[in-house]
């Protein structure tokens, strides 16, 4: 071959690389942009069983396909066969695939581009005291708790209740939503985890009080707290006459006598009296 004409070849294979890598960039730009339409791939995704992907070969439409995830992580391309992809970034899997076209001599130097056509594989289910329930997708690596919560509208109030998390073995753990928001017991979402927000309990409290009504109950709420929640004492009201219908072991209701120290618990109804004089 002519020496010149080969070196024609390898700068015309290298000119059209780079064009479509220009052309690619453009894409992922003009992605960004319209991202309330087309949400572009997130830094570490990781493909998976479901998702779906758009392959494309720069210079032939031979290979150009959408194909889904199967259940063992391959995809079928033509004249490769099942391709293990589940594990791989987009970005790697194209260049396993341009390999792989290599290796087998069916291309010379291809150029791939691998897109996220569908996001399926990596899913949360939110659930609970939340105002977008649904499921969600993780998008990114180590997308928290938190931002979960962010992006469903949990209703948390004061940060009290429990975030409840039911892993894809079926485990069970309940975190305090104080604690998760506050980021001590924030961590990273797991695939097919199922989060249920439930909101704070409440108590009630009545009788000689600025506010009386109903009230979210903070971690370690005390009796005396609970009266200031309710905006203190009216004049009328005495420190000494505190009485709770509390819910007895038994499913019944019973009053008992309190000290302002003491705990509050879920439902607890306060009733504050008054003093004689």
């Amino acid at each position: 071959m002519n020496p010149q004409l080969r070196g024609d070849g390898i700068m015309q294979r290298s000119l059209h690389a780079f064009f479509f890598m220009l052309m690619a960039l453009s894409t992922a730009l003009y992605g960004s942009a319209a991202s309330a339409q087309s949400p572009a791939v997130q830094p570490g995704y990781v493909v998976g069983s479901g998702d779906v992907l758009k392959v494309a070969v720069y210079g032939t439409n031979a290979y150009d396909t959408v194909v889904q995830v199967s259940a063992d992580g391959t995809i079928p391309i033509s004249e490769l066969g099942e391709v293990a992809v589940g594990g791989l970034s987009p970005a790697q899997v194209a260049s396993k695939l341009a390999s792989e076209f290599r290796r087998n001599g069916i291309l010379i130097d291809p150029v791939v581009n691998v897109t996220i056509g569908e996001y399926r594989s990596q899913k949360v289910s939110v659930l609970g005291a939340v105002a977008r329930p649904g499921e969600y997708i993780l998008d990114r690596s180590g997308l928290k708790l938190t931002d979960l919560l962010a992006r469903s509208g949990a209703i948390l109030g004061k940060g009290a209740g429990i975030i409840r998390i039911t892993n894809a073995e079926g485990v069970q753990s309940d975190l305090p939503a104080i604690h998760v928001m506050s980021g001590e017991l924030d961590r990273a979402a797991q695939p097919n985890e199922t989060i249920i927000v439930t909101e704070a309990p409440t108590f009630f409290i009545l009788g000689e009080v600025q506010r009386p009504g109903s009230y979210p109950i903070e971690p370690g709420l005390t009796i005396e707290r609970a009266v200031a929640l309710a905006g203190g004492l009216t004049p009328r009201g005495a420190k000494n006459k505190l009485r709770v219908a509390r819910k007895a072991e038994d499913g019944g209701e019973t009053t008992v006598r309190v000290d302002r120290d003491d705990e509050v618990l879920p439902n607890d109804l306060i009733r504050v009296g008054s003093r004689i004089f």
